[in-house]
């Protein structure tokens, strides 16, 4: 008779496993419900899932990874199904503290070339667009050895991934768009196979 197993995604109080590391683990934490996915050094376990979901569709895709959530980015390095270094930005909490995440960049090219002048940009920025573009222009000249020749995906929804989308498409960095039911349903299909069937 065959074992039904629980794969778990979100559990917490698990360590980490080290970067860099392979998106798909070599093992998984048993834990009284089930086998819980750890998160990936900074990664949390669902973070890990929906880059494995994507590499799992794309087996052979090297670049860099943006995942954008409301108060952080991270940016993570893929190769050869591995995650090989990740950065973690606060660009969203701050864009929330000034009141432009849901904002329209405007003006991220003159932005980046400044970016050196960051709190000066913040104190003349006319709006809630110009505030937002002083930010994404700070962290896209912070991050330029990260997608220079390189190509992106984005993993993320909403007006901050939009214009995290606008900024690397205006840098001309190829950037491939996600759909979040895709990545977890194929991460999850990858956990199994490599998993449960094998259990």
């Amino acid at each position: 008779m065959a074992t039904e197993h629980r794969l778990i995604v979100g559990a917490t109080g698990l360590p980490a496993h080290k970067i860099p590391g392979k998106l798909c683990p070599e093992d998984l934490h048993r834990g009284a419900d089930g086998l819980c996915l750890p998160g990936l050094g900074q990664m949390t376990s669902g973070e890990r899932l929906r880059l494995l979901g994507f590499q799992t569709l794309n087996p052979y895709w090297d670049g860099v990874a943006l995942i954008v959530q409301s108060e952080r980015t991270l940016w993570v390095t893929l190769s050869a199904g591995e995650a090989i270094h990740v950065q973690a930005s606060a660009t969203g909490q701050l864009a929330i503290a000034l009141g432009c995440e849901a904002a329209v960049p405007e003006g991220l090219d003159e932005a980046m070339s400044l970016a050196e002048r960051l709190p000066f940009q913040l104190a003349e920025a006319t709006g809630p667009g110009a505030r937002l573009a002083a930010l994404l222009g700070a962290e896209m000249a912070a991050a330029k050895r990260l997608w220079l020749g390189q190509q992106a995906v984005l993993i993320g929804q909403g007006p901050l991934a939009h214009a995290y989308l606008a900024a690397l498409r205006g840098l001309y960095v190829p950037v491939t768009e996600t759909m979040d039911a895709a990545l977890v349903r194929e991460g999850f299909r990858a956990l199994a196979r490599t998993f449960v069937a094998s259990d």
